[in-house]
């Protein structure tokens, strides 16, 4: 795969703690979600709901670190991508615009994961070529179910956060 790491990403070469990256699986040939998130606790909880219905979850705390393990061959190449939009070192919106310029992301979905609900970042959202908008903080089973729906297969089973109100919405 031809580099994905913009010229300027190369100066990005400390990691921090929250950024670690963890790929865990659930079987071989099973669909393969990507979740960049800053927040651990984000990334662990949608890790284990989609283990637990058999999806196979590369996770990531900044997007730099998740184009640098694509580019690699780290990672491959996820079916689905969800995006948080406030990311350290790069922001979703270009990670999102990186990955829609390269062919062989070109048909991975990407569903924006945010606590931003304004009309801007909605649109924005649309413009790099995200599908959905899902608002922080969510309902992991309405997280799996949306996902499932994309990948056009039924995705039972999925954890409930609690007292967290379902806010997925296509835009």
């Amino acid at each position: 795969m031809p580099s994905l790491v913009p010229q300027t990403a190369s100066s990005f070469e400390p990691t921090y703690p929250e950024t670690e990256t963890r790929t865990h699986f659930a079987g071989e040939g099973e669909p393969t979600v990507m979740v960049i998130d800053d927040s651990m606790a984000v990334r662990t909880i949608l890790e284990a709901s989609f283990n637990r219905v058999g999806v196979r979850v590369n996770s990531y705390g900044d997007g730099i670190t998740a184009i640098q393990a694509l580019s690699r061959g780290d990672a491959p190449v996820p079916s689905v991508l969800l995006l948080d939009i406030n990311l350290p070192r790069m922001d979703g919106y270009e990670v999102a615009r990186i990955l829609r310029g390269n062919k062989q992301c070109s048909e991975t979905i990407i569903l924006m994961l945010t606590g931003r609900d304004g009309l801007v970042d909605r649109v924005k959202s649309r413009l790099v070529g995200a599908r959905a908008f899902i608002k922080k903080p969510f309902r992991v089973s309405d997280v799996v179910r949306t996902v499932g729906g994309y990948m056009h297969i039924n995705l039972p089973g999925a954890v409930e956060s609690p007292n967290s109100p379902p806010t997925t919405s296509r835009s």
